[in-house]
């Protein structure tokens, strides 16, 4: 796979500054307090070490303004990989800061994030100030998890996670017998789609090898989907149950011990991340038909309140553009018809409900005083 920033390095970088054989990579977390009585107002921050012996280390530091020494008490973490894997991430390292860093001149700041190299011509460069949002800094830093199998490393951009998701299972049911189900393997690289269709044939597409699904569960991580779900609040209106499908999803973690949840197929129910996870998904995949998992106007969601307003999204005909209309006819679903007012005469026209959206007062999409209302639900006369 060709990396981030292949294209970008000097092609001069090794007369430079000679071939790396050592690198100090520092990330001090300046809102993890530390209580130590040597260093007032301590933080908490981590150093790995790499050596091109393939030795590398890990140790938790703690640091203020003024100095940085080893958390007593606290042994390091020492892992050994091939020589080679080291040379390859210090030539990485080299090669990324080079771009992204500047060269520290002040060596006596403490800073919270620094990266010191080491080279086989004697030369020292201490880098900082590479942004851990660029994406080439977050993708080493993960390379660099991946090779040391330490998923907690704050190395460069402190996207530290509690381990690395090998497996992410979606199960995905309604009443009638239907059935989806989603799963992102890291072992060979693939998602595989099941729906299964009421009386009608399984339909299974599998995607290998044409996405980096690494890349998708790197990126997640599994402490935010287990403790970000908002919950059913008590003023809902009762009896909804039957509107929503029924999900089921398990996290399955290369240490730790899975983690597991289930409930309605609504945004109460659902984590934080759940909506960006299904857009990348639904982008990446992008085989019609896709099922009501990855459509957003079902993972979208979410049980009424008792102070909410109700957008209908509708459509005039298969092409034409949608449209908002409010209501208060909470019976009216997805695929309904309704006459709304069209036009600055309002006249009455029959259209396709599309889309429906529970949202608070203060968080509609359009101003309420600047959306027409649904007149009725279709009948037989329209």
């Amino acid at each position: 796979m060709k990396k981030p920033f292949q294209d970008i390095q000097p092609t001069n970088l090794k007369d430079q500054y000679g071939a790396p054989t050592k690198a100090e990579i520092w990330f001090g977390n300046p809102y993890m307090p530390w209580r130590d009585p040597q260093v007032p107002g301590g933080k908490w921050g981590q150093l790995l070490t790499i050596r091109s012996s393939g030795k590398c280390e890990i140790a938790a530091q703690v640091f203020n303004d003024d100095i940085r020494q080893p958390i007593a008490g606290q042994d390091h973490e020492e892992i050994q990989v091939t020589p080679e894997q080291a040379q390859e991430m210090l030539d990485d390292t080299l090669k990324l800061l080079n771009y992204f860093g500047k060269v520290d001149t002040d060596h006596q700041q403490i800073r919270t994030q620094e990266t010191t190299i080491w080279t086989d011509t004697g030369k020292v460069i201490a880098f900082y100030d590479y942004a851990g949002e660029n994406r080439p800094v977050s993708q080493l830093a993960m390379a660099i998890r991946r090779t040391l199998g330490q998923a907690d490393l704050m190395v460069f951009d402190g996207n530290s996670h509690d381990d690395f998701i090998d497996r992410f299972t979606i199960n995905y049911a309604e009443k009638d017998d239907y059935h989806e189900t989603l799963v992102l393997n890291r072992a060979d690289n693939s998602i595989t789609y099941d729906r299964k269709i009421k009386d009608g044939p399984t339909v299974t597409t599998v995607y290998r090898d044409l996405v980096d699904v690494t890349h998708i569960l790197d990126n997640l991580n599994s402490v935010d989907f287990a403790e970000t779900i908002p919950g059913i609040p008590e003023d809902v209106v009762p009896d909804q149950e039957d509107k929503f499908g029924h999900f089921d999803c398990v996290i399955q973690r290369r240490q730790l011990r899975p983690i597991h949840f289930s409930g309605d197929y609504e945004q109460y129910c659902l984590p934080k991340p759940w909506t960006t996870l299904m857009k990348v998904l639904g982008d990446l995949m992008d085989v019609p038909p896709m099922g009501e998992l990855l459509n957003p106007d079902y993972y979208q969601r979410r049980r009424r309140t008792t102070d909410d307003v109700i957008y209908l999204t509708v459509t005039f005909n298969e092409f034409s553009n949608q449209y908002q209309y409010l209501t208060d006819d909470d019976s009216i679903e997805i695929g309904d018809q309704v006459v709304v007012p069209v036009g600055d005469d309002d006249h009455e026209q029959t259209v396709t409900v599309a889309g429906k959206h529970y949202y608070k007062r203060d968080e509609v999409p359009y101003p309420l005083d600047k959306v027409k209302e649904v007149i009725r639900k279709a009948n037989v006369n329209d």
